[in-house]
């Protein structure tokens, strides 16, 4: 196959369109001196589909190249850039799957984009719970058994989709899931948002696109040097429907697509194509680092890393290790409070906290300084805030949670009459909204879901530990919206 070199970036900088006079949209129409602030950010780059710079929703010359160059490094067999995120491929991935009406297996901890596209075509979810690990208080990996039990039970799903890795890092058996639901005549979808680093070298692997998914979902921008809200899809079997998934993609994708980011994702791609051996290198260097550092951390554990680097987990299949998880089991801190501790005295900003944990993602563009300073950093809060007989800390505690009895579909709880309440009264009711942890976006409840004591008792501490949560109506703290009969 012969691929274009120089691509979308490089005919953006090309002096005809420069000089060009555009009486076309964008309305800053390249005026540097008009628009200082977005000079700034790159204006004379941002365009419209013009003649001689293709169409994302038509490619054929230099975006279709791009693509081409895509499917050359993750060896899919189509490949499409994503400029509205995960979420416009997650959506496009579900509808040109499953049809109005239709039943999907789901895995529970989806992100919000799956429930959005449930209530939008008013879809049967079959939801998939996942174990939680005892040592690490988060959720496990999906088992196989679970799936084929769940495909036995419901023949008539149009889909199974699930996230790998999770937010905080697990990996599940794709391959073995993948084989199961195949035997079954039902595709596999995976979320793999966080996992487009997968695959691209030995020391990540486990990823869905060489594990026969037949939809693989990848943000780029989230592990790899790329712009916020650039993404990625693959279709990697002939089961997929390739003109169908396209034109949904146009459904749910903007009809004007930016340059910027469009050469954004082909500037990741030709850097990865180009460099990748000698930057995973140095990512591998760096997470030796971190693991020769923080071994001798006696308060701070740091799963998967330190002195737990080839610990076996249970009910854990795999691990993406660029993920870091800093427990405060045996700190007299919780994790909202080491985050801002890292924040506040260091000057370093993590991706997120739960109440026993803080998460730090790593990549391949973090300088050696900051490595350095992230480790001395945790050495410093090992000693300062070590437990003592002192605090009554239940960090750690092991949340197991059933999924909540579903009364009725999303759509039917939507258009009911609904009242807000505080949520230490609303044992019995039926949930109106979704409420949600954000990061990492998946909801504790869901329209048309019962809350139960246990669910009560999960939100309450979740609050009392600084942890917050987000709703559709933007309630005030510690209030859920349902259904007021």
């Amino acid at each position: 196959m012969k691929i274009r070199l120089k691509g979308i970036f490089h005919k953006l900088r090309q002096p005809a369109l420069q000089k060009s006079i555009p009486f076309h949209m964008p309305g800053h129409k390249r005026n540097m001196k008009c628009s200082a602030h977005l000079n700034k950010l790159g204006i004379r780059y941002d365009i419209t589909e013009i003649p001689g710079y293709d169409n994302l929703h038509d490619p054929k010359d230099i975006i279709y190249d791009a693509m081409k160059k895509a499917e050359m490094l993750w060896n899919s067999k189509y490949s499409f850039f994503l400029v509205n995120g995960s979420t416009c491929g997650i959506l496009a991935a579900i509808s040109s799957l499953a049809d109005p009406g239709d039943k999907i297996i789901v895995a529970r901890n989806s992100h919000k984009s799956v429930y959005n596209a449930i209530e939008l075509l008013d879809l049967q979810p079959v939801f998939l719970n996942l174990p939680i690990c005892a040592e690490l208080s988060i959720p496990g990996s999906i088992n196989p058994e679970i799936v084929y039990n769940a495909i036995s039970a419901n023949p008539d799903a149009k889909m199974v989709f699930l996230t790998s890795p999770t937010y905080e890092g697990v990996i599940s058996d794709i391959q073995s899931i993948c084989d199961i639901s195949h035997k079954m005549n039902i595709p596999v979808v995976v979320d793999e948002a966080h996992g487009a680093h997968l695959k691209l070298n030995e020391y990540f692997n486990n990823s869905a696109v060489s594990s026969s998914a037949d939809i693989v979902i990848q943000s780029l921008h989230k592990t790899l040097p790329s712009l916020t809200q650039t993404a990625i899809a693959h279709i990697c079997t002939n089961t997929v429907d390739r003109d169908k998934f396209q034109r949904y993609l146009s459904v749910f994708q903007t009809s004007s697509p930016s340059y910027l980011l469009m050469a954004s994702i082909e500037g990741c791609i030709d850097l990865l194509l180009e460099k990748k051996d000698i930057l995973y290198s140095d990512w591998i260097k760096n997470l030796d680092y971190i693991d020769a550092n923080l071994a001798g951390l006696k308060n701070i554990r740091t799963f998967y890393h330190g002195t737990s680097k080839n610990k076996v987990y249970k009910d854990i299949y795999a691990y993406d290790r660029s993920k870091l998880i800093i427990s405060t089991d045996h700190l007299c801190i919780n994790g909202k409070q080491l985050f801002d501790i890292l924040v506040n005295d260091y000057n370093i900003f993590c991706e997120m906290y739960s109440n026993s944990y803080v998460l730090v993602m790593t990549s391949m563009c973090d300088k050696k300084s900051s490595i350095r300073k992230l480790c001395a950093a945790l050495t410093d809060i090992d000693t300062l805030y070590s437990k003592t007989d002192a605090y009554d800390i239940k960090n750690g505690k092991t949340i197991s949670l059933k999924i909540p009895e579903r009364c009725m579909g999303i759509r039917t709880a939507r258009k009911e009459k609904s009242v807000s309440i505080p949520i230490l009264e609303a044992n019995g009711y039926i949930c109106a909204e979704y409420l949600w942890a954000y990061p990492p976006g998946i909801p504790y409840l869901i329209p048309g879901e019962k809350v139960n004591s246990e669910m009560i008792s999960v939100l309450t501490e979740m609050i009392n530990d600084g942890i917050e949560l987000k709703s559709d109506y933007k309630n005030k703290k510690g209030y859920l919206t349902v259904l007021n009969n």
